[in-house]
């Protein structure tokens, strides 16, 4: 991931603290996407109804191993259809040694570029996404500054087409041929439904990647682009 480890990242578990009256209601949740000011994360559909704009949380992420974060704060918005994904503001104590956005989770899934309209498509494989873009490794030659179509396979059926752009080139560091590239692409004018739709499918991979950052259902599952064996 791209954050410090003295800030919260996407799939953090976390507890939220909710006002109800007279009484604190403790729910738990999963952050989804860090941006420079808002965090997101996806609640429950209890813990959604009582969650509306402007509402005050106290939001505790817990590391047994650097210590707890946690910060007042308030939402800022739903995002998406299903109800259960909320933004949070992002407290200011926690971005003071870093401003950056959009941490990465490692994420092995199936991408399908197309580097010309009229063009083949070209099959890759993912090593991290954000609700702001991603890396593959591939052989396809492309330049800084190129855009895409693109596929992500989010499930074995579904996928997200949207542009992307080459913003980075690297070497891809587990081959020693130096025949593949790992490509840093940014999303392109993704809509609040699409970014939530990814940020929606980081959250729900979480219990079901494995050491490799393959989900399981690539491994047992039929659909397209199935992964592993």
């Amino acid at each position: 991931m791209d954050e410090l480890s003295n800030e919260p990242s996407i799939r953090d578990r976390v507890t939220l603290e909710i006002t109800d009256g007279p009484r604190t209601v403790v729910d738990r949740a999963m952050i989804a996407n860090v941006t420079t000011d808002e965090i997101w994360v996806v609640v429950g559909k209890a813990t959604a109804e009582r969650l509306g704009t402007g509402s005050t949380v106290r939001i505790v992420v817990v590391r047994p191993e650097v210590g707890s974060l946690a910060a007042e704060t308030s939402v800022r918005r739903q995002i998406g259809s299903s109800g259960r994904l909320v933004a949070l503001r992002r407290p200011d104590n926690w971005a003071s040694h870093s401003r950056r956005a959009n941490g990465r989770a490692r994420l092995a899934i199936p991408a399908y570029l197309r580097p010309h309209a009229e063009g083949s498509v070209v099959p890759a494989r993912t090593t991290n996404l954000s609700v702001g873009g991603f890396h593959c490794v591939t052989d396809l030659p492309v330049s800084v500054g190129h855009q895409f179509d693109v596929s992500l396979m989010l499930t074995p059926t579904s996928a997200l087409d949207c542009r992307a752009q080459v913003v980075r080139l690297s070497d891809d560091p587990e081959d020693p041929s130096r025949g593949q590239l790992l490509v840093a692409f940014r999303f392109v004018d993704l809509t609040t439904a699409e970014e939530a739709l990814v940020a929606e499918a980081l959250a729900a991979l979480d219990d079901e990647t494995d050491a490799t950052a393959v989900p399981a259902s690539w491994h047992s599952g039929g659909g397209h682009g199935r992964l592993g064996s």
